[in-house]
């Protein structure tokens, strides 16, 4: 039996890091949770986690995983969409390539003696769109059917107005993944503490985006919008805290801060991104509580905060659409603006500002065999209502997210766990640079969105 499970979760590991995958926004370009067990509990998990991916939301809570691996994987579909109306594109309406991705995601816990537990995690997160921009698509033909002659000729899309030679596609493609070897150690029986040492990896590619190159928004040609992948390594650390309080510990209570995650530069789009190609994984903090109210039945309640402006490529502003005369926001005219254009020192970004995110769980043990679970996961968009433009490339809009999900104890060693989230639509308009006729922007002319449905699943092998 000892070799059998051994060899099924070296199968699992090699399968896991074998397939690629995109993950795509929630809590901004962030999974609400990780693992179905989290993610049909609203992505809770910082005071109360018994599974193999504790390392992922407080390294201190692996004290109470045991001896375990999990591993599974989520059917994410999130089709995006994007309006705009403008002088020089007249109406147009896309929705976004490739509606069906696979995420996997896996982890471990072994106590190492009476006080030591270690274990890792693999989590992702990311973004994706793709956006056709070829003259006459049927999305085009469809929305200016019947319009008045002069605004219905379905010009190319968005990002190649000016640029005939963009390309059919306009995108972006990030993947950021994150290797989270965690060590936990039991001060007591009532208090715990984690650390992690976050091992990062990102992908990114880019395509189609030329026009804003040709119209002088780089601060240099080249090493913009190739349409190649490009990567960059970091490094960064996590602490966390678990603290055991009532009677027969029905109320726990967790602590876990993640410091900003230091990347390489992104040399291939280093007239992209501000400060030459830099995009770090922010810093993030959270708190959560779990209370037992029965012993079948326990409700959680997790609270982050993720620092999303500190990263300039992040959140810096992008062009200044109220007033197409001062487009660069950082740099008023009169100043060197040099160091605002993309790539630059201070260049332009996608004006995300910080996320709190609330997120309620609820695990109500029906019998030795089955549980049911639910919750709700919410945060206000990063994006606010003037930086569409370059959000039309990362519409991470949604707020609301309902979250279903089952568990059942096959035998003492194999478990299972599924999950179903719902994130509902959630629409952000405002203006671009230039709205019909080239006139200034008064309220929106644009309007980006998201929506998502994810079905997951895990199984849980213990030893």
């Amino acid at each position: 039996m000892k070799f059998s499970i051994k060899l099924t979760v070296l199968s699992a590991v090699v399968t896991s890091l074998a397939l690629p995958y995109t993950a795509h926004a929630t809590n901004g370009a962030w999974l609400i949770g990780f693992g179905a067990k989290s993610r049909s509990m609203g992505g809770t998990g910082v005071a109360d986690n018994r599974g193999g991916l504790a390392a992922a939301f407080n390294p201190a809570t692996m004290v109470d995983s045991g001896n375990r691996f999990d591993i599974g994987a989520d059917l994410f579909m999130p089709p995006r969409k994007v309006k705009h109306e403008s002088g020089v594109l007249g109406f147009t309406e896309e929705e976004s390539n490739n509606n069906l991705f696979v995420i996997p995601n896996m982890g471990g816990t072994y106590d190492w003696n009476e006080k030591v537990t270690v274990g890792f995690a693999f989590i992702g997160a990311g973004l994706q769109t793709e956006y056709n921009q070829t003259v006459n698509s049927d999305s085009c033909k469809k929305v200016n059917a019947g319009a008045a002659p002069g605004f219905n000729s379905c010009p190319p899309t968005f990002f190649n107005a000016f640029n005939s030679a963009a390309g059919p596609e306009a995108g972006v493609e990030l993947i950021q993944m994150q290797a989270l070897p965690s060590i936990a150690y039991k001060i007591n029986d009532k208090h715990s503490i984690g650390a992690t040492f976050v091992m990062a990896a990102s992908f990114f590619r880019a395509e189609g985006l030329q026009d804003f190159e040709q119209l002088g928004f780089t601060t240099a040609k080249g090493d913009f919008t190739s349409g190649s992948w490009d990567h960059a390594f970091g490094a960064g650390i996590r602490f966390g805290w678990l603290g055991k309080f009532a009677k027969n510990d029905k109320l726990k209570l967790g602590v876990n801060y993640s410091s900003r995650v230091y990347m390489q530069k992104l040399d291939a789009y280093k007239n992209l991104f501000a400060e030459q190609g830099g995009f770090d994984i922010p810093e993030s903090y959270a708190a959560g509580i779990a209370y037992d109210f029965t012993p079948a039945v326990t409700v959680t309640f997790d609270i982050q905060r993720i620092n999303w402006s500190d990263v300039k490529s992040i959140g810096n502003p992008g062009p200044n659409a109220a007033d197409p005369t001062n487009l660069l926001p950082l740099c008023p005219p009169g100043t060197d603006q040099t160091s605002c254009l993309l790539g630059g020192d201070n260049g332009l970004g996608f004006g995300w500002r910080n996320q709190t995110v609330y997120k309620i769980g609820a695990d109500w043990s029906i019998n030795e065999k089955w549980n049911a679970r639910a919750g709700w996961n919410y945060a206000k968009t990063p994006i606010p209502d003037d930086q569409v433009l370059f959000n039309m490339l990362a519409p991470a809009t949604p707020e609301h997210h309902l979250t279903l999900g089952v568990g059942y104890e096959i035998n003492d060693t194999f478990v299972v766990d599924g999950s179903f989230v719902y994130a509902f639509s959630n629409p952000v308009n405002g203006p671009t640079a230039f709205g019909p006729g080239g006139a200034i922007v008064e309220g929106s002319n644009a309007s980006i969105d998201m929506t998502q449905l994810s079905i997951g699943g895990a199984l849980g092998i213990r030893f």
